[in-house]
Parts: structure tokens; sequence; C-alpha cells
């Protein structure tokens, strides 16, 4: 029989004797211990759910902003959660649970909120059975406006090769792409800028105050050269037969527009080289035309890089000579201009000095690109690879074209790539 006294040594001895401590300290601390662990298992499970939801979300607010002009704002708001649904995981698709959108027709905007519930797995012995996810995208609603330059080497060496024949199929197919991307009869325009050593304009600009008369050659000289008689071209001679123009004084040869009060800022009338050399046609968006006057090209003359690069400029300003283009300040606006040659510079109003008539080139295609125009650059076959490359936005922008059957796919790929831009992300 335990006498009572010895009950206070017992309390002590229990108290002292540790052990079988650690499994009580063990079973203590399991169940928050899991906790922890599942609750940093199931946070990163949320992690991608939201990862895959915002990636889907981001896709549906771009193909929303592609057919918001089509649409209604409900027929949106179904799309937009039945694509949403199409780009999820099949294991996060279960837990997507709503999408709210905001359509603002004014502002051209679509927003997207998404949520998702995540059940919860370990981390249910802490109490916490779902954790929601949530995200947003915001895409403009809207069409950029493209206008395109095509300047267009018709030189005489052209007829070599098949090179004008595949020029003309290339320009078309381009034509195309840009035709069956436009959305609206404003959105895209493109001109059309043949060049040799010289540009012709439609003769109905006659009476333009930026045309300058009174250009002069030698005639009917004796075969050695003397006794010729000075020839003066008037504006009824111009518009009769002609409608060629040179480079304008330097150094707005190299430039675009001006205040044109200078006969020296003026564009010169001159005679043509060559009267099979085809029109300047301005900046429109009228398919048959734009066909049309690429049937008309014809390589004839020799080269002038810097004027084709200067009145494909020209064409591209709102300014005179030409204002069918928009201000580089419009909304939403690109500019863009194709340069194609498959010869070296060799003749221009001032020179036949090819590297003279190079650096104008180079001088027009840095006012170019300041002018905030992408300039591409195409090399066919023949010429100077380092101008061209150079003269282009950026060296991916530079072609070389080893045979005229790479002309299409290139233009195709060109067309392509700046049709692209005409959604706004």
């Amino acid at each position: 029989m335990m006498k009572i006294g010895s009950l206070p040594e017992m309390f002590r001895r229990f108290r002292r004797d540790q052990r079988g401590n650690v499994m009580m300290l063990f079973g203590l601390v399991l169940v928050p211990l899991m906790g922890v662990v599942g609750v940093a298992i199931d946070y990163s499970r949320a992690s991608n759910t939201r990862q895959a939801l915002n990636a889907a979300i981001d896709s549906a607010a771009l193909m929303a902003a592609r057919d918001a002009q089509k649409l209604t704002d409900g027929e949106l708001r179904t799309r937009i959660d039945a694509w949403i649904r199409d780009n999820l995981p099949p294991d996060v698709k279960g837990e997507f649970e709503s999408a709210a959108v905001t359509i603002d027709r004014t502002a051209r905007t679509i927003k997207i909120e998404a949520k998702a519930i995540v059940p919860t797995t370990i981390s249910r012995v802490l109490g916490t059975s779902q954790l929601p996810v949530g995200t947003n995208s915001e895409s403009t609603w809207g069409t950029n406006k493209i206008e395109l330059a095509l300047v267009l080497d018709n030189t005489g060496s052209m007829s070599s090769s098949g090179k004008m024949t595949a020029l003309k199929q290339a320009s078309k197919d381009l034509i195309k792409i840009m035709q069956d991307a436009a959305i609206d009869p404003e959105q895209i325009k493109i001109s059309i800028v043949p060049f040799n050593t010289q540009v012709r304009i439609d003769r109905g600009l006659k009476n333009e105050n930026w045309i300058r008369y009174g250009m002069t050659r030698k005639v009917n000289c004796d075969r050695w050269g003397n006794n010729c008689t000075t020839e003066t071209l008037t504006k009824t001679v111009w518009a009769q037969s002609h409608g060629c123009i040179a480079d304008r004084d330097q150094s707005y040869d190299v430039s675009d527009a001006g205040s044109y009060s200078a006969s020296a800022q003026q564009y010169p009338a001159t005679w043509c080289g060559q009267t099979s050399l085809a029109e300047v046609l301005p900046l429109t968006a009228d398919w048959a035309a734009l066909n049309a006057r690429v049937d008309t090209m014809t390589p004839v003359g020799n080269t002038n890089v810097t004027i084709g690069a200067v009145w494909g400029w020209a064409t591209l300003s709102p300014a005179a000579p030409f204002t069918q283009a928009k201000p580089s300040t419009e909304p939403m606006l690109k500019k863009y201009m194709i340069l194609l040659t498959d010869g070296d510079n060799t003749e221009n109003r001032f020179t036949k000095v090819g590297n003279e008539i190079d650096a104008r080139t180079t001088l027009a295609c840095t006012g170019v690109k300041a002018a905030g125009i992408s300039l591409y650059t195409i090399r066919v076959i023949d010429g100077d690879a380092t101008l061209l490359k150079n003269c282009a936005t950026r060296p991916e922008m530079y072609y070389d074209v080893k045979n005229a059957s790479q002309l299409s796919p290139i233009f195709k790929a060109i067309a392509s790539e700046i049709s692209a831009v005409r959604l706004t992300q």
C-alpha cells in the first residue's frame, strides 16, 4: 500500500521523465506541418491556374478586338467565354468560374476579368477548401491604318532574267494580300512609283505651282558636237508628250516637300528619256487601278535610286506634290515603303559617277526613315548590297534576291507582315 507521504516524490519523478516526449511533440506539430506543406502545394497549383487563365483571356481579348466591329455586345461576350474555355488546359477548364466582360464602344476597349476556383488538397486540414484566382486583360478595339509606297525599278536591266515579269506578279500578289486584309475602304492605301533616272507623273498636274519649267538642252549639233541650238522645255510641250520630272536642285533632291516659292525647291519638268516609263500612281485603295498600273510598267533607261526613294516618300507625305497621305500624327497610322532595284546607280540629273549618286541615295533613305516610314529594300540579282542594306530600317528588312522567282514569296511575306499590324494589340 502506497504511503501518502510518497506522492510528492512520485509527481517529481513523472515531471523529470522525458521518455515519450518526442512522440507527443511530433503528434502535436504534425497537423500544422501538413497544413503548411499543403498550402505551398495548393498555392503553386493556384499560380499555374492563374498563368493559364491569363494566357487564355489575353488570347480572347485579341480575338475580340478583331471581331468587335462585326459582333454585338452579347455575341462578343458569348464568344469570349467560349474562347477562354477552348484555350484552357483540361485540368484548369473545370476550375474556370466566370468572365466579366466590359465593352466600351466609345473608347474602343474590351476588358476581361476572369475568375477560377482551385479546390485545395492537403491544406484542407487547416480549414481552407478552395482558393479563388482572378486575372484581367484589356485590348484596344479598332484597326490600324496603313499607307504603303511601292518604289519599283523600271530600268532597262529589269528586262533580263525574267525580272520584270516576276516583279509584276509579285506586286499583284502583294496588292491582293493587302486588299484581303482591308476591313474598310480607308484602312489600307498603296502608291506605285516606277523609276529609272526620272519619274513620270500625270500631265494633268501641269499647272501645279511645285513644277518648274524652262529646262534647256542642246539639239541639232553637228557630228563634232558643235553649232548646236538650244531648246527650252515649255509647259505645253511637256504636257503634250512628256510628263517626266528630274531631280530637284541640291540639296532638295534628297528631301520631301518645301514651300515651292523658290525655284530651287520646285520639281523640274524635263523631257522623258523614254515616254514608255509608267506614271506614278498616288496613294489609293482602288485595287483595280493599282493592278492596271502594274501592267503598264516597262523596263527602260538607266538607274537613279535616289529619285525613286524621294518620290515614294512624296506619296506618303500629306504635303504637295501629292496630298492623299494622312499626317504622321494621325492616330493608328503606319507608313511603309518597299524599295526595289536590280542595279547600281548610274545616272542622275547632275552626274554619271555612281558613288556620288550613292551618297544622294543614302541621304534620301535617311530622310525617309527619319520621317517615321518603315523602309524595306530589295536587291534583285545585281546592285549595291551594302547601300541597300544600310537604307533599310533594320538589317532583316533587306532582301537579297538571287533569282527572280523569289520575288513573289518575298513580297507575300512582306505583305503579310505589314497587314498583320492592322489589328491593334
